[in-house]
């Protein structure tokens, strides 16, 4: 398996997202890119920039499942709409650090965004406080403001099933489940006991995976709220995806994907093989280690699965995105069932 080596960024890669159709994918980064990539070929078919100066850290983009609209949160506080082809659509002042979007998941009816922000002083606007927020997209307007019940900073927020509930992760470790509609806090789950560092789902949804720098990724069911699995490792994880094919009618391959690794300050004070940039993959119901694929020079940051399950990509602290497009063997050998 020879992975494509992107160098497109300067600086550590925040966030790599596949479009729903899996053709292409969008990295955004901390030196203020925002590219789109063709999945095949990996070639880089433009950026998306704001009219002006180049903003600061891009920390999350998203987009529709349709690849009609783009947003983009940077750390400039600003929420930037874009179309799929590059042209700026609005621009919302948010204010704070926006530190996660995520349009919600409605098919056809896809008029929302989901943010959440750290605090912020400023001269022009006072005081921002740690908020999760809910903007409609056009026209513009704030459907929802959760700022006084939040306990901490959020680090990234999502949508539940059926864009009923937020899901949002903490620095403490847990993740809470908010009414989308309300506001009203549903769950507090003590997950892990570390930082949250990543929160992701299976297409419907209804599983939910976290991870966090006490070295453990963890399978949540959606509808209880429980723990499924465990999945041990031997470093701080930035990141875990569950494979798209988990649920595959001909050829299931139920497993999931971890990244992380030693954190990026204590780097250099370490032997190379001792940071262990490695990307896992763990068996969903066994939990044990199937592999790991060598790579990064600095952890990683971000993973995702191409939608088909058939590749994958990862964006590291070091500024290269690598993807992976898996070999015949993984879906013939017997040692990946």
């Amino acid at each position: 398996m020879h992975p494509y080596l992107l160098h497109i960024h300067e600086r550590p890669i925040t966030l790599v997202k596949c479009n729903n159709d899996g053709d292409f994918f969008l990295t955004c980064a901390k030196d203020g890119d925002t590219t789109l990539c063709r999945t095949d070929t990996c070639e880089r078919v433009g950026t998306y920039a704001p009219p002006g100066e180049k903003p600061g850290a891009i920390y999350a983009v998203d987009v529709t499942l349709d690849s009609t609209y783009v947003v983009t949160a940077g750390a400039d506080g600003k929420l930037v709409f874009y179309t799929f082809e590059g042209e700026m659509v609005s621009i919302l002042n948010h204010g704070g650090i926006l530190k996660y979007v995520e349009w919600n998941q409605k098919p056809g009816d896809q008029n929302m965004v989901v943010t959440c922000n750290d605090k912020f002083k400023s001269q022009a606007e006072g005081t921002v406080p740690n908020r999760i927020m809910i903007w409609q997209f056009d026209p513009p307007k704030r459907l929802l403001s959760i700022d006084d019940q939040l306990p901490m900073k959020c680090t990234k927020v999502k949508w539940g099933p059926f864009d009923d509930t937020l899901v949002s992760i903490f620095e403490e470790g847990q993740f809470i489940v908010w009414d989308a509609n309300s506001g009203s806090q549903l769950q507090t789950v003590q997950a892990h006991s570390s930082p949250c560092t990543s929160l992701n789902f299976t297409q419907d949804r209804m599983l939910m995976i976290t991870c966090s720098k006490d070295n453990y990724a963890k399978l949540w069911a959606m509808d209880d709220y429980s723990l499924v699995k465990t999945y041990k490792t031997d470093r701080p994880l930035n990141d875990a995806v569950i494979s798209p094919l988990y649920n595959d009618k001909s050829e299931p391959k139920m497993h999931v994907l971890l990244g992380g690794g030693q954190d990026a300050k204590d780097v250099t004070t370490t032997a190379a093989t001792s940071g262990k940039f490695e990307a896992l993959l763990h068996h969903m119901v066994y939990e044990e280690e199937i592999g790991s694929i060598k790579g990064h020079f600095g952890p990683i940051n971000t993973l995702a699965w191409f939608p088909d399950g058939r590749g994958f990509i990862t964006g590291g602290e070091d500024g290269y995105i690598r993807v992976h497009h898996l070999d015949p063997e993984y879906f013939t050998k017997k040692a990946f069932e």
